[in-house]
């Protein structure tokens, strides 16, 4: 009994050490790719880290538990076109309410539309670019810690971890002031909650890509004013997600499978 425990034990701190070294090298890999584009404007070079990306998370799936990107959330098979096209769908929801709200309360105004062969030239190039950001960072701040995490803590903390873990993975953004931390840390709770109910990545990832997509349309294709008289558009933004937040939740917990083992998020 005693050799059992210890080798149990053994395991428990092996599987740990793997996760680390698993977030390590794909963090510096994530960063190495932001880094590039942000600040060098050099597209091969985050292509070819993007790709270092997503071959090491393969390699690592598979050295953590033997079954590559699915370790991580993200099965390759034709089923993962259905949640990511409601991802989308949810993403654009959530980005054009806010907006839509913004303008009504003259918090923005528009001051030019571009016409639609501009449109899509500008933003056909970002969302090809930004799938790749948007499921690397998933990865990175959800499926690794849902995979190592999910048996070991209680929903509720795992949402808050990953959350932090989101948050604190915008190293550039982090003194940007309180309505910026503010929305970016509800957006991890908001992307997390699918993974938990759905055990996969591409729900959320279709959530976030679709939003960012829509959201670089609607600010930087579409021209806009900004005002401050009322709120900002960042705390607009925050508490919009405040309110989708037990939508989705509420969504996923009224459709969750009886086969599946369905977990009670604010237990």
């Amino acid at each position: 009994m005693e050799n059992q425990k210890d080798s149990t034990f053994v395991l428990k701190q092996n599987k740990t050490a793997k996760i680390l070294l698993s977030f390590i090298v794909l963090f510096l890999l994530y960063h190495a790719a932001e880094y590039y584009i942000m600040f060098e404007n050099n597209v091969m070079v985050f292509f070819l880290f993007q790709f270092a990306f997503f071959i090491s998370a393969y390699l690592l799936g598979n050295w953590y538990s033997k079954n590559g990107l699915t370790a991580w959330g993200l099965p390759l098979s034709a089923k993962l076109f259905k949640p990511l096209l409601i991802g989308i769908a949810v993403g654009i929801l959530l980005y054009g309410s806010t907006y839509l709200i913004s303008l009504a309360l003259g918090v923005e105004t528009i001051e030019s539309v571009p016409d639609f062969t501009t449109a899509v030239k500008t933003v056909l190039p970002f969302a090809f670019g930004v799938f790749f950001t948007s499921f690397s960072e998933d990865i990175l701040t959800r499926g690794l810690v849902f995979a190592h995490l999910n048996t070991k803590v209680k929903p509720l903390f795992l949402i808050v971890i990953s959350a932090i873990i989101y948050l604190l993975n915008h190293i550039y953004r982090l003194n940007d002031g309180l309505e910026s931390l503010l929305y970016i840390f509800l957006l991890g709770i908001l992307f997390i909650i699918p993974v938990i109910y759905t055990k996969k990545l591409w729900l959320t990832g279709g959530i976030h890509w679709g939003g960012n997509v829509f959201f670089f349309f609607l600010h930087n294709v579409i021209q806009n004013q900004t005002n401050s008289n009322l709120i900002s558009a960042n705390y607009l933004f925050a508490i919009c997600i405040a309110l989708f937040i037990p939508i989705v939740w509420f969504l996923f917990k009224s459709n969750c499978n009886s086969k599946v083992t369905c977990p009670n998020v604010v237990s």
